[in-house]
């Protein structure tokens, strides 16, 4: 699982420490969204971020992982 965004972020220092927290490995890909907004876009058409990429390469939601859903 790939978590995009940067940990500046508190919405993806959330996620991360969610992940963390519930022993899911994940790799940290500190795409700066206000630099590079066409990386983000890829995975979440909103351009928000924290944006997980599961190992599938599907992109996926991390509100239920940050809520421990």
């Amino acid at each position: 699982m790939k978590l995009i965004g940067i940990l500046r972020s508190p919405y993806v220092r959330r996620t991360a420490v969610s992940l963390h927290a519930m022993n899911m490995p994940f790799e940290l890909d500190p795409v700066p969204v206000f630099d590079k907004p066409e990386l983000v876009t890829k995975y979440n058409p909103l351009t928000r971020v924290p944006a997980l990429v599961l190992d599938d390469g599907e992109a996926s939601d991390p509100f239920p992982v940050t809520n421990g859903v």
